[in-house]
């Protein structure tokens, strides 16, 4: 954080990192460095303190990895708050041990007056510099499993002041993942973007000018900030646009720049009102959530209404709700992202209604690898064993979490491709979610499963209640082994099932409702009795040589289903016991070339001797629209 040490403004690069996350954050910083107002107290957050816990430990086994190697390691003792002279004494103790020439310096601190920085790691290099015939590169470990541009900017600071101390910049920035592998990237990639943001960030904190006028907006960075209390006491006081479900950054600004800053003034808009640059569809949905909220809070009430069915999207809204089944399924998944080495889905739960009309449940566990293929296998059995037994049977489950999840564990697992590719085709997975989005308005301010139960059961009362709660409490239970940590995270996956059953069960009253109320047509959706496709078969089981090739996953461009045409045959393996994934016939097959492309950012990643570097900023890719998606806030 901002400080004042003595006379001098000092910042840190973990300073520069929060200023690209947040603008706002550089003012509240500033503000509390100079005295004008105090941050709040530490947030008492169990998934925080997890985080931050797995952090040292990830860091920590990276250093072992150095030892157990023989290598030399100088660690720089700098603890607690710091003076400029205990900053200035361990930037020359960083120093003295790479003249040394020790090949890790483990807490590298940085101190050039105005800048403070401590690297996780030096790690010698064999290139000559003013050191002698050797240089230090940088690296960071970071628990994501990914690189992210927050962690580059950040060792791009260390570098700055690494190449002063050294004489030539480091050839590599190293990023060490959360799953232990180390990602080295150049500076020169990232060097260009670094100077930039950081002249910016001087500008706010040491330039003469007048501090802009920033305004706390939601940002991604709000759940791990010490100032989010703050801030969202701001928002409520204003009344801001952001409190409208399903409002975006762009849609706000363009209404504050109409003269509509608040959630009253949207909800009062008049339905002839058109606000420039907003097409007539968005605003109207938004508009609409606004004067609902707005209805709901003079009234101390929660209140829904039906959306009109869509001419234009058949079957959405409530009209895609299925005939009920006696065996129906209500599905929920509890995962562990820092679990193993990529995460680890360690609960399976599912519910249902017996004969008797009692809500039944039933755990499934698996705590390692092993024992989530055996509880995928025991899922996706059970559903498989009702399919045949009741084909209009189906899965619900609220946002696409658990969808996404069976693809990944098939994929990852190698197993029941056939069965999956059956339930994909064959639409057996409701999500309720997008139900709700599309049928349902409710005067909420967000449409997760715990705001819109408030409609249909009573509020929870276990020992957890928040999803990010069940990872802490997993965590615990890996460490201490005591069952009550299990029976927790069971009651809690239980709500969630139970929850899901119910709110199919509201949203069929409500689909009533509107039939008979409203007297608006809601045919059910036609079910689709699927078998696997004969591209799935030939290429799993064998086909003719030459008649299937790989594909890289996530590149089906085909609509009519969550992967189809391809269905699951896109994410199969040539040999499932191999766990290749990806097939096509050779004619499909796409020459990617040189260039990898992240789509969601649109910045492309160059193969350069077998390694990936970059990225680099390109055009983002056009979006497509293909068969079957539709916007879920529509």
């Amino acid at each position: 954080m901002v400080q004042v040490l003595g006379d001098s403004i000092v910042v840190s690069a973990t300073d520069l990192v929060g200023y690209l996350a947040c603008d706002h954050l550089a003012t509240l910083e500033l503000g509390r460095a100079q005295g004008l107002w105090e941050r709040p107290p530490r947030r008492e957050d169990p998934e925080l303190v997890l985080l931050q816990e797995r952090g040292v430990e990830h860091e920590l086994a990276y250093l072992e990895r150095h030892r157990a190697a023989g290598r030399s390691i100088h660690e720089v003792q700098l603890r607690g708050p710091t003076t400029l002279e205990e900053l200035r004494a361990a930037e020359a103790e960083t120093l003295d041990a790479m003249r040394r020439g020790v090949e890790v310096v483990y807490q590298a601190t940085f101190f050039d007056g105005r800048w403070r920085g401590h690297a996780d790691f030096l790690l010698r290099t064999d290139r000559p510099s003013d050191l002698g015939a050797w240089s230090y590169d940088v690296a960071d470990t970071k628990l994501a499993r990914g690189v992210k541009a927050g962690a580059l900017l950040q060792v791009c600071v260390y570098a700055d002041r690494l190449t002063t101390l050294q004489g030539v910049p480091p050839e590599r920035l190293v990023i060490v993942t959360g799953d232990g592998v180390e990602h080295p990237e150049r500076l020169a990639d990232y060097a260009a973007f670094y100077r930039t943001v950081k002249a910016r960030f001087e500008a706010r904190v040491f330039g003469d000018l007048p501090a802009p006028d920033t305004y706390p907006d939601p940002v991604d960075h709000c759940r791990v900030c010490a100032w989010f209390p703050t801030c969202m006491d701001r928002r409520r006081a204003d009344d801001h646009l952001s409190l409208v479900a399903g409002m975006t950054r762009t849609y706000t600004e363009r209404l504050i720049d109409d003269g509509v800053p608040t959630l009253a003034d949207l909800g009062e808009l008049p339905a002839d009102r058109a606000v420039p640059r907003m097409n007539p569809r968005p605003l109207r949905r938004i508009r609409d959530q606004a004067r609902l909220q707005l209805s709901g809070r003079r009234a101390g009430a929660l209140l829904y209404e039906l959306v009109p069915p869509d001419p234009e999207a058949p079957g959405h809204g409530l009209a895609a709700l299925p005939e009920p089944s006696a065996l129906d399924l209500f599905f929920d998944i509890e995962a562990d992202p820092w679990a193993l080495d990529d995460g680890l889905e360690y609960l399976l739960g599912v519910a249902w209604r017996d004969g008797n009309g009692t809500h039944e449940y039933r755990p499934i566990w698996g705590h390692d690898r092993r024992g989530e293929k055996a509880a995928f296998e025991a899922f996706i059995d059970l559903v498989i064993d009702r399919l045949e037994r009741d084909p209009q049977m189906h899965v619900y489950h609220y946002a696409g979490y658990e969808s996404g999840a069976i693809k990944r564990l098939m994929q990852r697992h190698a197993t029941r491709e056939d069965e999956v590719d059956r339930l994909l085709r064959g639409q057996v997975l409701v999500d309720l979610y997008q139900v709700v989005r599309q049928g349902i308005r409710a005067s909420v301010e967000s449409y997760s499963i715990k705001s819109i139960e408030k409609f249909y059961m009573p509020v929870r009362a276990g020992p957890i209640t928040e999803a990010g709660f069940s990872v802490v409490e997993y965590e615990r239970w890996l460490r201490d082994r005591d069952t009550a940590h299990l029976r927790d995270l069971a009651e809690y996956n239980r709500d969630d099932c139970v929850s899901t059953l119910l709110l199919r069960d509201w949203l069929e009253v409500r689909r009533r409702d509107a039939i008979i109320d409203q007297g608006w047509s809601m045919p059910r959706p036609t079910t689709t009795v699927a078998e696997p496709s004969e591209s799935l078969t030939v290429c799993t089981r064998g086909g003719p040589a030459g008649g299937c090739s790989r594909r890289p996953v996530g590149t089906d461009r085909g609509g009519g289903g969550a992967l189809a045409p391809g269905g699951a045959a896109r994410l199969a393996s040539p040999r499932r016991e191999a766990g290749l994934v990806g097939v096509l016939p050779p004619a499909q097959s796409l020459d990617r070339g040189p260039r990898r492309r992240d789509c969601r950012t649109g910045r492309a990643r160059v193969r350069r001797r077998g390694r990936t570097v970059g990225p680099v900023d390109r055009p983002p890719l056009p979006l497509r629209s293909s068969p079957g998606l539709e916007d879920p806030r529509r």
